[in-house]
C-alpha cells in the first residue's frame, strides 16, 4: 500500500472481513495529504485523534484508512451518559431477557482490532480520563 510518500507492506486479509469498513471514498489532494499522515502514524503504532468540525469527514477518513489496510474495526459512540462500566459491557436484548456482552472496546482489545471512538468530546471527564 502506498499513499503519498508512505509505503506499508505486509497487509493480510482480515479474518472477519465483515468488520472491515467498506466505504465509498472520493479522493482529493487534501485527503491524500491527510491519509499519508494517518498511514505514517499507523506504521509508527501511534494512537490517532482526529479533531474537526462536524461533518468534515473524520469518520470517513478513518474508515477509508482501515479499508485500505484491511483492518477490522470496532466502533463505539460516546455521549454525555457514557459511564465507566459502559466502556466494558453492553446491554443486549435476547430471547431470554437482557444479556451483558463485551463492549466494542473489550472486543477490540481481545481480538486485536482497531477501535474507533466517536464523539469522545461528549463523554464525561471520568470516562475520558480512563481512556
Amino acid at each position: 500500500l502506498v499513499v503519498g510518500n508512505v509505503r506499508v507492506g505486509g497487509i493480510v486479509a482480515a479474518s472477519r472481513p465483515e468488520l472491515v469498513p467498506n466505504v465509498t471514498f472520493h479522493d482529493s489532494a487534501a485527503h491524500s495529504i491527510v491519509m499519508a499522515r494517518l498511514l505514517k502514524d499507523w506504521t509508527l503504532g501511534v494512537h490517532m485523534l482526529l479533531i474537526g468540525n462536524q461533518g468534515v469527514g473524520k469518520n470517513k477518513l478513518a474508515d477509508r484508512l482501515l479499508q485500505l489496510l484491511s483492518s477490522e474495526r470496532e466502533y463505539m459512540q460516546l455521549h454525555r451518559d457514557t459511564t465507566v462500566s459502559s466502556l466494558t459491557l453492553t446491554p443486549t436484548l435476547s430471547p431470554t431477557g437482557l444479556d451483558w456482552l463485551p463492549s466494542p472496546l473489550v472486543r477490540a482489545l481481545a481480538h486485536g482490532r482497531t477501535l474507533v471512538l466517536d464523539e469522545a468530546d461528549k463523554a464525561p471527564l471520568e470516562v475520558v480520563s480512563i481512556l
